[in-house]
């Protein structure tokens, strides 16, 4: 009866059972996972966020690409990180979950796939899924001096005529990898030679922490065949509620005309971004110092903090981050199954922490924190973690 689109398992796992029945007995759990930053203790500008929308928001004035002031706050986000962008190659979505739905309808026959970073956060293959499209992975691997980057000779192995876009998201979540500048390049190459987008998530690119030599905060502005940028509210003013995200499109003129011109009636079917979002996106814009300032402190206080707790570490090292929301922590020389290890900690410490299977690692050895965490609860959490596995 139902789409074969969702045919994936629906029962929880023993990990999200054990922590269902803690909170149902009353349990208090140390929570290292959540990055909803509405909760994390964050003083936002109420004062302008909730007196925002202003009387424009009155009457409905639709415009497929969004409305042009919306859009000309995007240009300037681009312009005050020094790149020159056109208002005209910018479409307003609700959110880059959304954005990549229009992607994926723009690039995607029935059976065409997508490239996705490995690993990565676990949404790009239900969105594909969605609209009948698949992923493959690209690896990301690891160097203790330089951090994660892409394998980019089995990135240009993996291409295959179904192949219709390359994701990039800079900096990765989770490994806190920015792309770089050499990288960029080779992916664009690839893209070329075969006639496939490159689609790059960027919603955590103002969250730098310890960026290494020649990143790319945003490849707008760079030398392009086809580019997809997305970023959006959610992450940038710490606003998941508002449901306000862009594309911005660039690349060969021809083919960025045929691009736009798609989306254009992909986005006028829907007219999903509601208008007092829109008509509030300028002001909201102007909470991002207050916001991002307080966030940045603490990626980064607990990112040192992460650093000092494992330094000596022979069993458990905290891995390079160079930006975002999330820290990895890397165990596989202790030779604990992944499944066993968050287990363990959440039944006898009562502490959650998110296994690499999760983002979909290669291989056994990882979990994955929040830096958004309060710091005092998560150095409480990292001391009972370590108090049972040291």
């Amino acid at each position: 009866m139902f789409s074969g689109r969702l045919n994936i398992e629906f029962e929880p796992n023993r990990l999200s059972q054990l922590y269902e029945a803690k909170k149902s007995a009353g349990e208090k759990i140390l929570d290292l996972t959540s990055s909803n930053p509405t909760k994390s203790g964050f003083v936002y500008d109420e004062k302008h966020i909730l007196a925002a929308s202003g009387k424009e928001s009155l009457s409905y004035n639709p415009d497929a690409r969004g409305i042009i002031t919306a859009r000309e706050t995007v240009r300037n986000y681009y312009n005050e990180i020094g790149r020159i962008i056109s208002v005209n190659d910018i479409f307003i979505t609700p959110g880059t979950s959304e954005a990549y739905s229009y992607l994926f309808k723009l690039l995607l026959n029935p059976g065409d796939e997508i490239l996705i970073p490995q690993p990565c956060y676990p949404l790009f293959e239900y969105l594909a899924m969605l609209d009948s499209g698949s992923v493959s992975y690209y690896p990301l691997t690891y160097n203790h001096k330089n951090g994660w980057k892409a394998d980019l000779q089995r990135l240009s192995g993996l291409v295959t005529p179904k192949t219709k876009a390359i994701v990039i998201v800079n900096p990765n979540n989770p490994t806190g990898s920015y792309l770089k500048r050499d990288e960029y390049e080779a992916i664009t190459e690839i893209c070329g030679k075969n006639n496939i987008a490159l689609i790059s998530d960027e919603v955590f690119s103002d969250y730098s922490i310890s960026p290494g030599e020649n990143y790319l905060r945003t490849v707008a502005g760079e030398k392009s065949y086809l580019n997809f940028i997305l970023n959006g509210y959610s992450k940038m003013l710490a606003l998941p509620q508002v449901k306000f995200g862009w594309i911005l499109v660039e690349g060969n003129q021809q083919l960025k005309n045929e691009a736009v011109k798609r989306l254009e009636i992909i986005s006028d079917t829907y007219l999903s971004v509601s208008s007092m979002v829109q008509n509030s996106s300028e002001i909201l814009y102007g909470t991002r110092g207050r916001i991002q300032k307080q966030i940045i402190e603490r990626l980064n206080r607990n990112y040192e903090m992460l650093s000092h707790k494992f330094l000596l570490n022979p069993n458990i090292r905290l891995l390079k981050c160079e930006g975002g929301w999330s820290a990895v922590i890397s165990f596989g020389n202790m030779l604990i199954p992944e499944d066993d290890f968050v287990f363990n900690l959440l039944e006898r410490k009562n502490v959650l922490v998110h296994p690499g299977y999760y983002y979909d690692f290669d291989k056994e050895g990882y979990a994955v924190i929040s830096l958004l965490t309060d710091t005092d609860i998560l150095e409480e959490g990292i001391n009972r973690l370590l108090s049972i596995y040291n």
